[in-house]
């Protein structure tokens, strides 16, 4: 098992899943949330989405890795996330 090989599988399954590396070190995944299904079967799976779950926290993204339910497949799915708007805060001025 390489570990660079795993890598570009890794780079290559976040390009299917539409989030490919557009800008090189941009923010440009935050709002989203890249789940990874893996049963750990297998090692080199599991490195792979290892590999690219660190690749989208790097570039701003939620990451979770959950196992399957019963008869599901291992796989990677990206959803949108929901953010809170922050509430404001009254800031006094020139308060001394």
């Amino acid at each position: 098992m390489s570990w660079k090989r795993a890598q570009t599988h890794a780079v290559s399954m976040l390009e299917n899943l539409g989030i490919g590396e557009r800008l090189k070190g941009k923010k440009d995944l935050r709002g989203k949330k890249v789940i990874f299904v893996d049963d750990g079967s297998n090692p080199y799976r599991t490195m792979c989405f290892t590999i690219a779950a660190k690749l989208a926290k790097k570039r701003g993204a939620e990451v979770e890795t959950v196992t399957p339910g019963p008869g599901e497949m291992p796989h990677a799915k990206v959803a949108e996330v929901t953010s809170q708007p922050k509430p404001k805060i009254q800031r006094p001025i020139n308060r001394r």
